[in-house]
């Protein structure tokens, strides 16, 4: 519980430091917060056309802002990866989305690990830096994950329509 706060409140830290960068230009919306076994993550919505990812364990933070088409796509492939059937085999099979933001290099992959039948979903944020860590997430925690960065999205489309007309 004591790492789930620390995790949390270094999230809250991470966040707040990108709004203020970007603060002048886009509104913010927080879409979801999730504590997970692992980790937290944050999906936050931008009226600039950006979906804003953060990431916190015990490993480190990373926050990663995206367009709202390369949130989508890495989505969408996302989903793609998870409900693929993969027949039983011997072999490791692993399955990767990746997207990154063109600004800074950071960014957030998922790979669906495959061994005889078995599906084990880890993500791996990385920072500017070219420094980065691992969430291992559970199939429901990837759900969780996957429906907040699909309504970050809708929600980045509408604040970017909404500050467009308001112009």
């Amino acid at each position: 519980m004591r790492l789930l706060r620390a995790a949390l409140g270094a999230l809250v830290v991470v966040l707040a430091a990108g709004r203020a960068v970007s603060a002048q230009a886009a509104v913010h919306r927080n879409v979801a917060t999730l504590a997970l076994q692992h980790g937290v993550v944050a999906v936050d919505a931008l009226s600039n056309g950006h979906v804003l990812v953060g990431a916190s364990t015990d490993s480190g933070t990373a926050t990663i802002n995206l367009p709202v088409f390369a949130a989508r796509e890495f989505t969408d492939s996302t989903k793609r990866i998870v409900a693929h059937h993969v027949a039983v085999s011997r072999h490791r099979r692993i399955f990767r989305s990746v997207a990154t933001d063109g600004r800074t290099g950071a960014g957030i992959s998922f790979a669906r690990h495959v061994t005889r039948g078995v599906s084990v979903y880890r993500f791996f944020f990385s920072r500017a830096d070219a420094t980065g860590f691992p969430l291992d997430v559970s199939s429901r925690e990837l759900g969780l994950v996957l429906r907040a960065l699909q309504h970050g999205v809708r929600l980045a489309t509408t604040l970017t329509a909404a500050a467009d007309t308001a112009r």
